[in-house]
Parts: C-alpha cells; structure tokens; sequence
C-alpha cells in the first residue's frame, strides 16, 4: 500500500515528525518485515502556517482538492494530517481513495478502552475546533473531556512536546482518565513514553490514521457487487 500523508499547513517542519510516527505505526501493523504499508508526507506551500479562521479552512480546503487531483492515481490513500474538517468527504469523492481526518481517526476507537476520555488539543482554540470534528463525524460523546496543551499561546518542536507531556500527566490526574488521546498530528513521537509513564492507553494521530487506512484500502480494493 501507499499512502500519502498531507500536512495541509505551510510549516515544513511537521513532515519529518508525521512521516516518523506513520512509518513507525506502519510498520507496527506489517505482517511482515517487507510488506508494510509505506508512507510519504507532503505540506501545501501555499497553505497558512496555522488553520484558525473560517477563510483558512476553505482557502486549504481549495489546495487540497488542487493537490489530491494531481496524485489521486498514485496513492492508494490519502490522511489529512489535521483535526478540522477539511472537505474529507468531497476529496473521497474526487480521488475515490480512501481519505482520513485525523482529528476524527484519533478518536474513532477510544470508547473501546475506556470511559473517561482526555483528549488533548494544543490551544483553546484548537479544543473547539477538535470537538466541533468529532460532532460532524458522531464520535464526540459524554466520556470525553477536553483539555489545551497551552494556555498561552501556540508552542512547536521539543516545547510542544514537552508541553503535552505535562498536559497528558494533569488531564489523568484532573479527571482520572482511563485514556488520553493526543489531537495534534505532530505530537505522536511522544505517545510510547506517555503510555509507559501513565499505565493507560494513549491514541495519537498518526498510528489511528494508519490502522484505519489499511483497512479502508482493503475494504475499497473489494466487489461488494
């Protein structure tokens, strides 16, 4: 299988940390050492560094229907690396692959493990952005709670990370959560070390993504004639 990831923001950076927690969750899930599914990452250059306003979503929603006409025939998937809804279904439409959110895939299977959800989103802004995603899809319920990363102000690299470390290790004590699942896509290299440090499961962006693409490429390579 492979599968392009988009980071459908202008900030370069984020690839090589969204390439490294897919192929790891990729690889993870391969029957064996040579048949895994494998991943590129791209970001839109002309996309804005963040997605905040109303306008940002529709002028990253055009790019990416732009962008996915021009490769739909070489991948057999596509992951939106980001938690708003992007025109998922119309670009499912226009490629007839298989396209994921991640700010819904993060989520899709918690309530399986547990009835206390933490999900962590990097701002206040970025909470409700991620709960009006998980609204749209049917996922949002009463076991979530919804807790930033920071108050302050957007972080990136190593300070977010750390940030989300902290944040994991408050959101389990506030509520005593049985689950913590970490909402921004570029935060999964911190997802192993949370889960031996909290004993509990934690869902990242990036390893959701992968488990659901691999099984929706397999569903749509069937006749269900």
């Amino acid at each position: 299988m492979n599968v392009l990831i988009i980071n459908p923001t202008s900030n370069e950076s984020l690839n090589d940390k969204l390439f490294a927690s897919a192929d790891l969750a990729a690889k993870r899930t391969a029957r064996n050492s040579e048949d895994y599914t494998h991943i590129s990452v791209m970001n839109l250059k002309e996309a804005p560094r963040y997605i905040e306003t109303e306008l940002d979503v529709l002028r990253v929603s055009a790019l990416l229907m732009e962008k996915l006409e021009g490769v739909k025939d070489v991948y057999d998937g596509f992951i939106i690396a980001h938690h708003a809804e992007l025109g998922t279904h119309a670009l499912r439409e226009l490629t007839g692959k298989p396209v994921i959110l991640a700010g819904a895939a993060c989520a899709y299977a918690t309530p399986l493990y547990g009835h206390c959800i933490a999900i962590l989103a990097s701002t206040k802004h970025d909470v409700e952005t991620e709960k009006d995603t998980l609204r749209r899809y049917g996922i949002l319920s009463d076991y979530m709670h919804f807790f930033p990363i920071t108050e302050t102000g957007r972080l990136e690299g190593q300070e977010l990370e750390k940030a989300t470390m902290a944040a994991a290790h408050q959101a389990k004590n506030a509520i005593e959560a049985d689950v913590v699942v970490l909402a921004d896509s570029s935060v999964g290299g911190v997802t192993d070390k949370l889960i031996e440090e909290l004993k509990i499961p934690v869902f990242d962006c990036m390893t959701s993504c992968i488990i659901r693409i691999e099984y929706m490429i397999l569903q749509n390579g069937q006749s269900f004639d």
